[in-house]
């Protein structure tokens, strides 16, 4: 049996509505050395049979992860399967969308490039922009990232960013053997699967962007978080409808952050760039400073610079 050189990890929950069209864009991947890997999360309907169909018609491996947990949600589900890849490279794989035929060659051709520039022992995540569509793939938003007025850091930028903001989606990313090895086990505090790897990746290896969109990301209201329009008049309208409900949902995602943040620096202390590890460490301190130094923090570290609108509503409850 050839070895799988990319194991492509699918967490499912209730997801028969719209995975047989996921399974067969993974099919027609024209990438084919792959192997999939799905683990359920207590599903009632006929995801898991779908999947057991799914893999007594393709070449490739599928291997069904069974155990008595249920619930885990998406992020650890995600986190559980990652635990059971060894190839050299990963993809992550929402239920619900699809992939374009050329997704995984061009993801893998990108990494190995970055691999070859950096040596075989970084860890390196490449990920790509998508297509936003409805429920019948009708095209919503031809990029994701525009859609959501997400911006790209400058390089050398990426984990202090990612420090309070993640850009990098779960499904439009891959990463190789030795971020997988590094970012396990995913932490309990981790805001997602994604965001973790994403900060991993830019403190101790390299990010590599792909523009290009490769996957038809669904909208379909039940996304575990989806794919919003986030401009000015976005943030205005949350806080002038609900000011209560957006400040305590903005505390609680700032002290996840700082929690994150602090068992990075922790974790990778002798590993990661020391500017970045001091940065963290620093906010995750803010937590029990006065007003204004919580504020001194956002302005004497420049955050403004790196997404106005985003960070300026954050810092309101830093």
């Amino acid at each position: 049996m050839i070895t799988p050189e990319i194991d492509i990890l699918l967490a499912t929950y209730n997801g028969a509505t719209f995975l047989d069209e996921q399974l067969q864009s993974l099919a027609a991947q024209d990438f084919a050395n792959w192997r999939l890997i799905v683990r359920d999360d207590g599903s009632s309907d006929t995801t898991l049979a779908m999947v057991e169909n799914f893999a007594s018609h393709v070449s490739q491996p599928v291997e069904i992860v069974r155990d008595s947990e249920t619930g885990l949600g998406a992020s650890r589900n995600f986190g559980r399967i990652l635990q059971r890849s060894t190839a050299p490279y990963f993809a992550f794989c929402d239920q619900d969308d699809v992939w374009l035929p050329h997704k995984l060659s061009t993801m893998r051709s990108a990494i190995r490039s970055a691999e070859e520039r950096a040596g075989g022992q970084v860890p390196v995540l490449s990920h790509c922009d998508l297509e936003v569509v409805d429920e019948k793939l009708r095209l919503i938003a031809p990029s994701f990232r525009r859609f959501s007025k997400l911006r790209t850091p400058h390089p050398g930028e990426e984990g202090r960013y990612l420090m309070m903001q993640n850009y990098v989606t779960g499904c439009a990313m891959m990463g190789n053997a030795v971020l997988r090895e590094k970012s396990l086990p995913i932490p309990d505090v981790a805001m997602m699967h994604d965001w973790w790897l994403a900060l991993v990746a830019a403190g101790t290896g390299e990010l590599v962007e792909v523009g290009e969109p490769l996957i038809r990301y669904r909208q379909h209201g039940r996304n575990t978080l989806g794919a919003k329009s986030a401009g000015l008049r976005t943030y205005v309208t949350r806080f002038a409808t609900r000011p209560a409900k957006e400040l305590t949902r903005g505390r609680a995602i700032v002290a996840r952050t700082r929690a994150q943040a602090v068992i990075f620096a922790d974790r990778f202390d002798d590993q990661a760039d020391p500017e970045l590890v001091s940065l963290l460490r620093a906010y995750g301190r803010t937590s029990g400073q006065s007003f204004f130094k919580r504020k001194g923090f956002v302005l004497r570290n420049r955050l403004f610079a790196q997404d106005i609108i985003r960070i300026a509503a954050m810092a309101l409850v830093i």
